[in-house]
């Protein structure tokens, strides 16, 4: 019996000690992602003794961990003091989450420290694969005409694959999105409102593994957010991005996507330089690309927020 690659389920939960199944449950941790796709990171070193015939002497396998790639859609709660569905995934994305009470909002922010890994189980028609102490990064895509989406890469230790029981998921918790367009979206760039096609905004998170005797984990070394936006490219009366390019000059990034409470998402930038303009045609219209830096303040950690409301 072949294995369907059109029935999968996955489940991720915040783990309570690094590396530890936090066993995430069918029907309690689901996730609703799609373009899912599931790799193996196996490291080898090559044997190359010397010897007086030619030939290859094998490879010795010195690690291993599995990356997952998806993507979620980017929509409300449901309530503007819930957590979105997608909670861990963000967690484990080296994000602080804070939960206003009966107001909202749910606001992620960027952390140097204190970062929580996650579990993730994925079934794919009856072979349950675990992953283990993972951590992630993830890219913000917001394009018109399409549902914004989270592209997250998550990787941690192998855990293992088992025969295990499909199980139905329960997904309540995951909203119907909006698409990217006038009626669901404002959005703002260094206090002009744009007309935009795209924005992009990469987390960039540098994870890397490290297996030592006595210790095998994934590690966040670093984080440099960046973005990329194409905008209709307005007159140099209305707003002179070129010259802001040229300035080096900071300034903020607002989007809100959704109108109705408990189905809002926001993005705040507050130091965004904009660098490498570049024109380009579409439709009979100029558009300008700009490559973004996303910058902290002096206290850090706060580069961009992501929240829900």
């Amino acid at each position: 019996m072949p294995i369907r690659s059109r029935r999968k389920i996955i489940q991720v939960k915040v783990e309570s000690s690094y590396g530890v199944d936090a066993v995430p449950v069918v029907g309690t941790d689901d996730m609703l992602v799609s373009n899912f796709n599931i790799s193996s990171n196996i490291r080898y070193v090559e044997r190359n003794n010397a010897l007086p015939f030619f030939g290859h002497q094998g490879q010795i396998k010195v690690g291993d961990t599995m990356k997952l790639e998806f993507d979620i859609e980017l929509a409300g709660s449901g309530a503007v003091a819930t957590k979105p569905g997608y909670s861990p995934i963000m967690r484990g994305c080296a994000m602080s989450e804070t939960l206003t009470p009966t107001t909202g909002p749910t606001i992620y922010a960027l952390i140097t420290t204190g970062e929580e890994s996650v579990t993730s189980y994925f079934n794919w028609d009856g072979q349950l694969h675990k992953i283990l102490g993972a951590y992630g990064t993830m890219e913000l895509r917001f394009n018109e005409g399409q549902v914004p989406v989270a592209h997250i890469t998550l990787e941690g230790l192998y855990g293992g694959i088992t025969a295990v029981a499909f199980g139905t998921p329960v997904l309540t918790a995951f909203q119907k999105p909006l698409a990217m367009n006038k009626q669901n979206t404002t959005f703002n760039l260094h206090g002009f409102a744009a007309a935009f096609q795209s924005l992009t905004l990469t987390q960039g998170n540098t994870i890397d593994y490290i297996n030592r005797p006595n210790s095998e984990r994934m590690q966040f070394n670093d984080r440099k957010s960046t973005g990329k936006v194409v905008i209709e490219l307005p007159t140099v009366a209305a707003k002179d991005f070129e010259s802001i390019c040229r300035a080096e000059t900071t300034g903020a990034l607002a989007l809100v996507h959704g109108t109705t409470a408990g189905n809002k998402v926001l993005i705040d930038a507050g130091q965004v330089q904009l660098t490498n303009p570049t024109k380009s045609e579409n439709g009979n219209t100029v558009m300008l690309n700009m490559d973004l830096v996303l910058q902290p303040t002096s206290a850090g950690n706060s580069e961009w927020t992501f929240k829900t409301q």
